[in-house]
């Protein structure tokens, strides 16, 4: 191959004609240099597409250029301004966007939400009409399907036509085809076209070098962190560019083997449907590679996860003639099927652990006695695999999150090795993986078959099953429509599932029109539950106390009722908020004690200069709390329960410095002031309400609502599209801290005495309150209203329980009980909703 650059006009330099440019850029991580002084460009209206081996630094390069990482040295420019440190936000809206392989979509947020975040992120509305947007791309799913419905394929065609949708200067597509199949795979091919002759400049990562021969107008090879050199547009040979990406020659041919005749049948699978396929029975023999094709969606990778129980509902499994009686995962792997999943990311590698315990992960009592894992026996084993598979790390004990995606990959199947299963089932065994990690993934698999285990792969690649397998599966509408025996051919492989049916992808309702009225009542009823259910069990409470107590309803009981409710729904709100973002602060009991003795301290009257000076303190300590809060888990990096927990301590000892004793009168003329009100209902309560009201609007209408619950679900997934997640870890901390100290003030209008201890109860009841509103300790769900409700649920119960002669003992239990309750319906439900969703997905 010839190495040149394209010719440029007279007096024009790089600089000037590109959309993008790197300049001498270099970048180190601890024990690794992944980039040396790279130079790259990318001009308007052209493909450049940029290859390497797994760790050859490409991944590395699009995130500086993307601003998610910071070079150590070097520049880059986006249409001839520099980006400099203002990362992701500022690469964005300078015009350059970047597709990910593992996508940055939100999966838990509708199709909707996830293009409104991303253009919310830059400062830009979103489109008017997005069902215009999705028929623009052919995309074949609806803006109100969630993408945690939608199959690996079309959340990859989401990935890509969202940063299309901006219409940008630069598009940095990171492996786009990996996870789709062929016919996929030429519809995003026809998108990229598109977008360039719309003068868009695309950088194109992949490793599937056929699609880059076909669509680059100009390529980079990257080994080791250096430029190889760049090439223009030719009838490049595949081999050629391997030599380069590897820095030597290799055989791109799949191990040579003989297929088994008539084998014993090892794996055989009978009638076996499930969420999205079936019935379908296909049977694996020892010693055999038997691949599943078919086009995305029509079920294999649901087939898979179904052979070890998952998504199961009907057929048998059977291992060597024995048929497995209740298949679950562990059930499976004891029956000898080892399951290795395609979504590598979410479910096959656990990121924050090392390499080592990774690949040693299904070892079982090779790992050491009673279930005990011993390094001793851990490390020979996994040198063993490293030296089988070939797995690239500097330390046993490096995180596998550091690794590239083919010695993740690897690793992964080393689990395989180190165990030998009967059965092995792969799902994509090379997604994402470069040219020679793909061979040594081939003679793993051919090794497998060699000593008798029976192999079953899923691939969208039609020429890997072609050249891997024995027999193929040809799926087609989540059943086995051909089987192809014998040698067959690419061509062949993609023929049968195309000429079966043209079928839109149905791993998730997006395909299937939304599944009917009744999944649409049960989406509805499953995101308003815990608020149907606090109202039930409000009324349910209130009218039978009511039958019971002559008391219950009078106008006093009542307006001590909601009065009691104010300080917990206050801080009740503020905790909501950080629960939305993925954290949690316990620290807001000593928040509101220290409210308390600030009050005391400041406030004996209700002069203008009491009040003022009373607002002065209180604001500072807010200030001072969030902050510092903020300091421990955003800056220091500490876990939100330890930060917090440290903070509760600090703020409640400087109360008890501040008041070692009760003393203090606070403002007399405070608690006729919050019993003010219209009828029974206090006003400060008829505020509390509105507040609810407000903030749940915000939450579902406004664009910090949706970035809120963004960041709580996918904090990563946000930051790479430009959202500031530590601003908004920070702004929570501040609404909470907001959130105890006016309910502070409203205890210490109950007290009337400054108490440093007095607002250690409302931790618990805090909590429980949010936990019945439908807050989640993983962040993204919860209402304001359900918090609010739950709040007074439980001031409700507190008032009830003297007047009906309850011992404090069962007022517990009968607390705890109704908590598990109203959870238990929760998760009920929502599995429903999940479980309903699936079946309208499924193909007809």
């Amino acid at each position: 191959m010839e190495k040149t650059r394209l010719p440029l006009a007279v007096g024009e330099d790089v600089a000037s004609a590109a959309a993008v440019t790197l300049t001498g850029v270099s970048k180190s991580f601890p024990g690794v240099r992944a980039l040396s002084d790279v130079d790259f460009d990318c001009r308007p209206g052209e493909v450049h597409a940029l290859v390497g081996e797994n760790g050859s630094g490409k991944s590395t390069l699009i995130k500086i250029a993307s601003g998610v990482i910071q070079a150590d040295a070097g520049t880059v420019d986006i249409g001839g301004e520099q980006l400099g440190t203002g990362g992701v936000k500022r690469a964005r809206r300078l015009g350059l966007m970047t597709a990910y392989q593992d996508t940055s979509l939100v999966t838990e947020l509708s199709v909707a939400d996830n293009i409104a975040l991303s253009f919310n992120a830059v400062g830009k509305p979103r489109p008017v009409d997005l069902d215009q947007v999705l028929a623009r791309f052919q995309l074949p799913f609806g803006q109100s399907d969630t993408v945690a419905s939608l199959g690996p394929g079309a959340r990859q065609l989401l990935e890509v036509a969202r940063a299309m949708a901006h219409r940008p200067r630069v598009l940095m597509l990171d492996e786009p085809t990996a996870a789709l199949d062929m016919r996929l795979a030429e519809h995003l091919g026809e998108l990229i076209r598109l977008s360039r002759d719309e003068g868009t400049a695309i950088v194109y990562v992949s490793h599937r070098l056929a699609e880059i021969r076909r669509l680059a107008d100009r390529l980079t090879v990257l080994r080791d962190g250096v430029v190889q050199g760049t090439y223009a547009s030719k009838d490049w040979e595949i081999d050629e560019i391997v030599e380069l990406m590897v820095g030597t020659s290799t055989e791109l041919e799949f191990p040579a083997r003989t297929a088994p005749a008539s084998p014993p049948t090892r794996l055989d699978v009978r009638d076996l449907q499930g969420q999205g396929f079936g019935p379908v029975s296909i049977q694996v023999g020892a010693g055999e590679i038997v691949g599943v094709a078919g086009a995305e969606g029509n079920g294999q990778r649901a087939l898979l996860r179904g052979i070890i129980g998952i998504g199961l509902t009907g057929g048998s499994t059977g291992v060597d003639g024995k048929a497995l009686n209740r298949v679950t995962p562990a059930t499976a792997l004891d029956a000898g099927i080892s399951f290795q999943s395609g979504d590598r990311a979410a479910e096959s590698v656990f990121a924050p652990m090392s390499v080592m315990d990774n690949a040693t992960a299904q070892l079982g009592s090779d790992a050491g006695p009673s279930g005990s894992s011993l390094t001793r026996r851990l490390l020979p084993a996994f040198r063993r695999a490293t030296d089988e598979l070939g797995i690239v790390a500097a330390s046993p004990y490096q995180p596998i999150s550091g690794l590239s995606g083919g010695n993740q990959q690897k690793t992964v199947l080393a689990r395989p090795a180190l165990r030998p299963p009967k059965v092995l089932v792969v799902d994509e065994p090379t997604q994402g993986v470069d040219a020679r990690a793909r061979m040594d993934i081939y003679r793993v698999l051919a090794d497998a078959a060699d000593d008798g285990i029976a192999v079953l792969v899923n691939s969208s690649d039609s020429a890997e099953l072609a050249g891997l397998c024995d027999r193929v599966y040809v799926m087609s509408r989540g059943t086995v429509v051909r089987e192809l025996t014998g040698t067959t051919t690419e061509s062949e492989i993609v023929r049968s599932f195309v000429s079966a049916t043209d079928v839109a992808e149905a791993d998730g309702p997006a395909v299937a029109a939304g599944g009917g009225l009744l999944h649409r009542m049960f989406g509805r009823l499953a995101a308003h539950l815990p608020i149907a259910v606090l109202l039930v069990l409000i009324t349910v409470v209130s009218l039978y106390t009511g039958a019971h107590s002559d008391v219950f309803w009078t106008r006093t009981n009542l307006a001590n009722l909601l009065i009691l409710t104010l300080p917990l729904g206050f801080v009740a709100l503020g905790q909501q908020v950080t629960m939305l973002a993925g954290l949690l602060d316990i620290s807001v009991g000593s928040t509101m004690s220290l409210t308390v003795v600030l009050a005391s301290m400041t406030l004996p009257d209700l002069y203008p200069s009491s009040l003022l000076a009373t607002l002065g303190v209180l604001a500072l300590a807010v200030i001072a709390i969030a902050g510092f809060n903020s300091l421990l888990i955003e800056v220091l990096k500490v876990t939100p329960i330890v930060a917090t927990v440290a903070t509760m301590g600090i703020v409640q000892g400087i109360a008890i410095v501040l008041r070692p004793q009760p003393a203090g009168m606070i403002a007399p003329q405070l608690v006729s002031l919050v019993s003010q009100g219209i009828g029974f209902v206090p006003a400060a309560f008829i505020g509390l309400v509105a507040i609810a009201l407000a903030m749940e609007f915000w939450l579902h209408r406004a664009r910090r609502g949706l970035a809120l619950r963004a960041v709580g679900f996918d904090g990563e997934s946000s930051r790479r599209v430009g959202e500031r997640v530590s601003a908004v870890h920070a702004a929570s901390l501040l609404v909470c801290a907001l959130g105890a100290v006016i309910g502070g003030v409203f205890l210490a209008s109950q007290t009337g005495l400054g108490s440093n201890d007095v607002g250690a109860g409302y931790v618990l009841p805090c909590f429980a309150a949010v936990f019945l509103g439908g807050a989640v300790l993983s962040g993204g769900r919860g209402s304001f209203v359900g918090a609010l409700l739950g709040a007074l649920f439980l001031g409700l119960l507190n008032n009830v329980t003297p007047l009906l002669n309850i011992p404090d003992a069962w007022q517990q239990i009968i607390y705890g009980g109704i908590l598990l309750f109203a959870i238990a319906s929760y998760v009920s439900l929502e599995r429903t909703r999940s479980r309903r969703a699936s079946l309208a997905a499924r193909p007809t």
